[in-house]
């Protein structure tokens, strides 16, 4: 016999075992199964464990008045106050959680794939010039320009010039 607990009726079958409804052949089968199977034979044992569980459970007697008491309350609820019924239902928002966590996945995956670009990298790759370094370059072209020395953008014509 093939091992029942990998397949789909196994439970029935060890159930239908342990509450002795299965016919005379498949409880034969199955009890020469479970001598050479440690897993069914575990399966068994625990299934029979919980019915005896099961036997053993004695339920709290309900009160008498229990039926008065449960229809008196089911009429407070129903008698409730004015704003209740203003309200909107519990569920309107579930349909929206799917879809919210939809957006958020798209826009997770969306920042991964294109970051932001970095701005204060690039700032810091251009060199930071001072001003005084400015008012000595400028003052530098002045006095060559007093000088006389003059730059090449300067010799060329108009129409060389950019």
């Amino acid at each position: 016999m093939y091992c029942p607990l990998g397949s789909a009726e196994g439970a029935e079958l060890i159930i239908g075992y342990v509450a002795r409804t299965l016919d005379t052949e498949t409880e034969s089968e199955f009890q020469r199964h479970m001598g050479t199977c440690s897993n069914c034979r575990e399966a068994v044992a625990a299934q029979e464990e919980v019915w005896s569980a099961l036997e053993a459970w004695h339920p709290v007697p309900v009160s008498p008045d229990f039926d008065r008491k449960l229809f008196r309350r089911i009429a407070e609820e129903e008698r409730g106050p004015w704003w209740r019924g203003m309200r909107l239902p519990h569920w309107w928002w579930r349909p929206a959680m799917p879809v919210a966590a939809a957006c958020a996945l798209l826009a997770g995956a969306f920042l991964l794939q294109h970051p932001a670009p970095k701005i204060a990298e690039e700032a810091q790759a251009q060199p930071k010039l001072e001003i005084e370094q400015v008012e000595h370059a400028l003052d530098d072209m002045e006095l060559l320009r007093q000088l006389g020395v003059e730059g090449i953008s300067d010799k060329a014509g108009p129409s060389e010039k950019i």
